[in-house]
């Protein structure tokens, strides 16, 4: 894996995470974080959320009708999707369209749900399933995914929509 993090981009990370992202890359062990606020032991990192049908209605609502597609997609499945069905589906082949994506998601669950610690996440990555270009540069292809119980509840979301339409 190669990670690329431009130096304008480097500055404007705050230093406690400057110093998480040296310490990961340098194989040291982080020291424990003291927080003010209590620790919800249902987030965890890279373990995407659980929606129920009331958080998903929130979620979704104001959403960009491309991101409400995109959330679609999970619903109509298993909770998996490929990356090219999720820049297809609005004609995009630029991978930064789906990061714009996760980001706004993420930013209004953690917002809905009141995570100070910002771990929340509701879409994961299958590392398992990537595929590279055939010089190993680039991500050609691989499998998001949200929950079983999320993609359950984006559905009954999705249900709904379609009804008033």
């Amino acid at each position: 894996m190669q990670l690329v993090i431009e130096a304008a981009d480097y500055r404007r990370l705050s230093q406690e995470t400057r110093d998480e992202l040296r310490a990961v890359l340098e194989g040291r062990a982080l020291e424990p974080r003291t927080s003010k606020s209590k620790s919800n032991p249902a987030l965890g990192w890279r373990r995407p959320f659980d929606l129920t049908p009331d958080l998903a209605r929130k979620l979704v609502h104001g959403l960009e009708e491309d991101h409400v597609k995109r959330l679609t997609l999970f619903a109509k499945g298993d909770g998996r999707v490929a990356l090219s069905k999720l820049l297809a589906l609005t004609g995009e082949t630029d991978l930064r369209a789906l990061s714009h994506f996760e980001g706004v998601i993420t930013r209004k669950l953690r917002r809905l749900i009141g995570d100070e610690e910002k771990k929340a996440t509701l879409i994961g990555w299958d590392y398992d399933s990537t595929q590279w270009s055939g010089d190993g540069w680039r991500i050609v292809d691989g499998i998001y995914y949200v929950t079983e119980p999320t993609a359950r509840s984006l559905a009954a979301v999705a249900g709904r929509r379609r009804a008033r339409v």
